[in-house]
C-alpha cells in the first residue's frame, strides 16, 4: 500500500505512480491538508489503491480537489469519480492544459484565496508565462510552500543515465534542483513574474513540498531564492 506520510502539522503527502511526459519519466506526488473545519484539501491527486484512499478519508472528508498547474488538471478526474461532491478548483486555462473527461469546475484559482481555505492558506498565481500560470500556496500553520511544476528536484537513478543527463541539463537535478529550462524560457513577461516572485518570497516559510522530486524540510526559502536566481 502507498503510504499517506505526514510532512508537517495537518499536512500529508502520498507518492503516486510514475508518469511519462514527452518521453521522460517523472515521479508524482499529491498533497493533502486538513483545514480548520476538519475537511480535506487535496492538491494534484494521484492514482492510489482503495486502502490508501481509505487512509486518506480517515483524516477527514475530502471536500476540495485542486490542480494548481495546467499540466495536472487531468489528475482530478479519477478522484472526482470517487468523491463526486468535492469541489474542483483549477488554474487559468492555457494552451497546454491537460484535461480528462467532462469535468465541471467550481472555480478558477486567482489572487483571491477562496473563503473555504483562506484561514489555512495564502495563494498567488505565478504570472509571466503564457503556457503555465501555476498557483503557489502557503500553508500557514506549518510554514510550508506548495508547488506543483515550477520547481523540481530529481535524484539520479542508476538505471536511467539518459534521464539523469536530461534533468541535469534542464537544471532540475538533486540536490540543487530548480525551475526546468523549458519553463524558464517560456517566461516572456518578466515584470509580472518578478512581482509574483516578490509575493512568494514575502511569505514566512521554512518548508517546501513539490510534486516532482525531493521536498525541502528546512531552510526552503534559500532553496527557492536560488531556484529563481535567473529571474532576479
Amino acid at each position: 500500500m502507498t503510504e499517506c506520510k505526514q510532512f508537517a502539522v495537518d499536512l500529508w503527502v502520498v507518492e503516486g505512480p510514475n508518469v511519462r511526459d514527452l518521453g521522460v519519466v517523472f515521479t508524482t506526488r499529491m498533497i493533502i491538508a486538513r483545514l480548520s473545519d476538519g475537511s480535506l484539501w487535496v492538491d494534484s491527486p494521484v492514482s492510489v489503491q482503495a486502502d490508501t484512499r481509505r487512509s486518506v478519508t480517515e483524516l477527514g472528508p475530502v471536500k476540495y480537489l485542486v490542480a494548481a498547474t495546467p499540466r495536472h488538471v487531468w489528475r482530478l478526474a479519477e478522484w472526482h469519480s470517487q468523491f463526486p461532491d468535492a469541489q474542483l478548483w483549477v488554474p487559468k486555462p492555457s494552451p497546454i492544459t491537460l484535461k480528462r473527461g467532462n469535468l465541471k469546475f467550481t472555480g478558477i484559482l486567482t489572487d483571491a484565496t477562496p473563503p473555504a481555505w483562506a484561514e489555512d492558506f495564502e495563494q498567488v498565481p505565478f504570472r509571466g508565462n503564457p503556457l503555465i500560470e501555476e498557483v503557489v500556496f502557503l500553508h500557514r500553520k506549518s510554514r510550508t510552500v506548495i508547488l506543483d511544476d515550477l520547481i523540481q528536484n530529481h535524484p539520479a537513478l542508476k538505471d536511467r543515465p539518459l534521464r539523469n543527463i536530461l534533468f541535469k541539463l534542464a537544471g532540475v537535478a538533486h540536490p540543487k534542483g530548480g525551475v526546468p529550462l523549458d519553463i524558464r524560457l517560456s517566461f516572456i513577461h518578466r515584470h509580472p513574474a518578478r512581482q509574483s516572485l516578490d509575493k512568494l518570497l514575502s511569505w514566512d516559510f521554512d518548508k517546501l513540498i513539490i510534486a516532482h522530486g525531493v521536498c525541502i524540510e528546512t531552510n526552503a526559502k534559500s532553496f527557492v531564492e536560488r531556484a529563481f536566481q535567473w529571474l532576479m
